[in-house]
């Protein structure tokens, strides 16, 4: 079963639902404090590889100048594991766009400073008026049975999928983790290798690919929903899901090309933008998905009926067991 890494959203209560229903209905400008789970790639709990030494606050400022005094925060181990906020908002989404626009751009001037990465990797925030609480925990998936390693005729085009895919889900990037995925389902729109062959072999076999789907369930598991107009119907083809990617995609690989001048970085620090390229990289990822098991479904049964059928003197099977 797939399941998304990142996703920012939605928030969940914490407690009192009547409050957090107050709180949605309020529009005045109030206090919310934000807290930022913060952790560092190879660390298994949630804690970064900075040394606190009992620094009990710290000053952040974003690109458009703004400051907030911010609270650090420590786990067992004494490293910062979680940085709090507090900032006036008129609503729940505008109190997290603000505090991450701050907390965003410290972290990667922590990470320029030292080398070392820091992410989000979750976060809470309470109303103080209303006292009210919301929470975003840190992801974790629920075990699978180990699939087999089947014995299929792969050729060198399926290895790039296959590693294309593997970049996909392990990256800790969103953008990598979009441009990764996007990169199976671009090369299955214009039917290039491994999937020209594998069609027409498919076809001399009586068989017929089915076209990847998805359903609104989907979009909601993937937190992408945002990226179709509403109302977003109960099963989409594919070719509706690579062009919701566009926009996202394209984005990030303007952002990403080495050869244009660096331009105006400060978007790539807002929430909204986060978000965008998290779903769009959620949806990349399913969809790919869908296309490679569907690919490995047809080389099964080629591999089936090859087996099955007599070998003719001076033929073989098409491709690389492996």
């Amino acid at each position: 079963m797939w399941v998304p890494y990142e996703a920012l959203g939605p928030l969940r209560i914490e407690g009192d639902r009547e409050a957090a229903e107050a709180s949605q209905r309020d529009d005045s400008s109030r206090a919310f404090l934000v807290a930022f789970f913060l952790q560092s790639p190879g660390n298994p709990d949630i804690e970064t590889d900075f040394a606190l030494n009992g620094e009990p606050n710290v000053g952040l400022v974003d690109a458009g100048g703004l400051r907030r005094t911010a609270r650090l925060a420590s786990g067992p181990t004494g490293r910062l594991s979680e940085l709090l906020v507090s900032v006036e908002a008129r609503g729940l989404e505008d109190a997290l766009a603000g505090a991450w626009r701050l907390v965003a751009m410290a972290t990667a001037r922590w990470s320029a400073a030292s080398g070392r990465a820091v992410t989000i990797a979750g976060w809470r925030i309470a109303d103080l008026r209303h006292g009210a609480r919301w929470r975003v925990a840190p992801f974790r998936p629920s075990t699978v049975p180990l699939p087999p390693i089947l014995d299929l005729p792969l050729r060198p085009e399926h290895f790039t999928l296959l590693r294309a895919y593997q970049e996909a889900r392990r990256s800790r990037s969103v953008s990598a983790r979009l441009l990764f995925a996007q990169r199976i389902a671009s090369a299955f729109d214009r039917r290039t290798e491994p999937f020209a062959t594998t069609d027409r072999l498919a076809a001399s076999a009586g068989l017929v690919r089915a076209e990847p789907a998805l359903r609104r369930l989907d979009l909601v598991v993937a937190d992408a929903l945002g990226l179709f107009a509403e109302p977003v119907p109960s099963e989409l083809s594919w070719k509706e899901a690579l062009a919701a990617l566009a926009p996202a995609t394209r984005r990030v690989r303007d952002f990403l090309d080495p050869d244009s001048p660096p331009g105006d970085g400060t978007a790539w620090f807002e929430y909204w933008t986060e978000r965008e390229v998290c779903a769009a990289a959620n949806l990349a990822d399913l969809l790919a998905h869908r296309i490679v098991c569907e690919e490995i479904r047809l080389l099964g049964e080629l591999a089936r009926r090859s087996e099955a059928a007599p070998v003719e003197e001076g033929t073989g099977p098409v491709g690389a067991r492996a």
